[in-house]
């Protein structure tokens, strides 16, 4: 439970912690190994995945089907493949790969540009091919085939992508755009030391204390909450600054 009580020129004088996630710190992945599948059509690809971290024993499921004990999934015809791991507290983890095919000549190398933007996502993936015959089309995730080899915009996160050429047989990949969003060093420590974690406030003065990387981080969610609505109190953040906290506590809050 969150109570925030305004007092003087201050922003909250009580402040009780969310309840922590079970989840919330979880060393739980999973890695991904493809094993081609003979030709366009056969179904005869397999996934085997391996998780690590968390608590014992995993269930595994592919494509949002049901989970099952069984770590290899078989008999899949060439595609983009979504696998996800859960262990016994009900965590999860994902991850994205590829079953490709032996027929098919095309190769696939990727450039991808990190994701700055705050709160508009510039991250972008651009695709190159060798071995395929015109015309070529690409394609994003589950999106349409287009002509054009880059995809803009794109938040941080795991993607499919699918290249098809004349011959009508395609190629996949699995490619990760980073997030590369403000520092905390030298931005968002800023912004906070200056207009929040101020003498008689939350310097330890007031509930949080605002003046370290681990109090702030830690009490993240709480601080996105408050400045969206009224902190601190007679001296507003401007909205870009508002932006470039709420990137940088969902980015993870790295410490950078």
């Amino acid at each position: 439970m969150l109570v925030l009580v305004w007092v003087d020129s201050c922003t909250y004088e009580h402040f009780e912690k969310l309840a922590v996630d079970k989840c919330t710190g979880s060393t739980l992945s999973i890695a991904l190994i493809a094993k081609n599948a003979s030709t366009c059509t056969a179904a005869d690809g397999s996934i085997t995945a391996s998780a690590t971290g968390g608590t014992q024993p995993y269930i595994y499921s592919v494509d949002g089907a049901a989970f099952q004990q069984n770590n290899v999934f078989a008999n899949l015809p060439s595609g983009s493949y979504s696998v996800e791991v859960k262990d016994s507290l009900g965590c999860k983890a994902t991850q994205l790969t590829a079953v490709n095919n032996n027929q098919t000549n095309i190769k696939i190398s990727v450039s991808t540009t990190s994701d700055t933007g705050c709160p508009t996502p510039n991250g972008a993936i651009t695709i190159s091919v060798t071995g395929a015959k015109n015309p070529i089309q690409y394609k994003l995730n589950s999106g349409l085939y287009q002509s054009s080899n880059s995809f803009t915009n794109l938040k941080a996160g795991s993607y499919s992508i699918a290249v098809i050429d004349s011959t009508n047989c395609q190629a996949l990949a699995t490619v990760t755009v980073i997030r590369n969003g403000p520092s905390f060093s030298t931005v968002i420590s800023t912004i906070i030391s200056t207009n929040c974690s101020i003498n008689g406030c939350h310097n330890g003065g007031r509930n949080p204390n605002l003046s370290s990387y681990s109090e702030i981080s830690s009490n993240g969610g709480a601080i996105v909450g408050a400045i969206s609505s009224n902190m601190p109190p007679g001296k507003s953040l401007t909205q870009d600054q508002i932006n470039l906290i709420t990137c940088w506590i969902n980015d993870g809050a790295p410490n950078n």
